[in-house]
């Protein structure tokens, strides 16, 4: 399954630490989440927000691999919006079909 996330971090937190919390998780073994594939991480080069796009086989692993970066760093994540995602080339159809049904 194919998710994307949105995330703000906080604009008071310093951008140096997170090479240190994501050598910490990485060295407990719990950053990547096992199963989970990246495929996209951008930060913007300004506000310190970015998008990420990955592959896992459930919500239970994106909710890992989330949660354990505010839990690592409390108040370090500002904003995340996660949701699982389609190619545009398959949702159109997909709502084409259901706006058919409501007529």
């Amino acid at each position: 399954m194919l998710f994307i996330s949105y995330w703000e971090l906080n604009p008071d937190f310093d951008p140096s630490e997170l090479a240190e919390i994501a050598q910490k998780l990485m060295s407990k073994k719990l950053y990547p989440v096992e199963g989970v594939k990246q495929l996209a991480f951008y930060i913007s080069t300004s506000d310190f927000w970015g998008i990420s796009v990955e592959e896992a086989e459930s919500e239970e692993q994106m909710a890992k691999g989330s949660n354990i970066w505010r839990l690592a760093k409390p108040g370090y994540i500002k904003l995340m919006r996660t949701t699982p995602a389609m190619e545009v080339i398959q949702m159109v159809p997909l709502l084409m079909k259901l706006k058919k049904q409501l007529e």
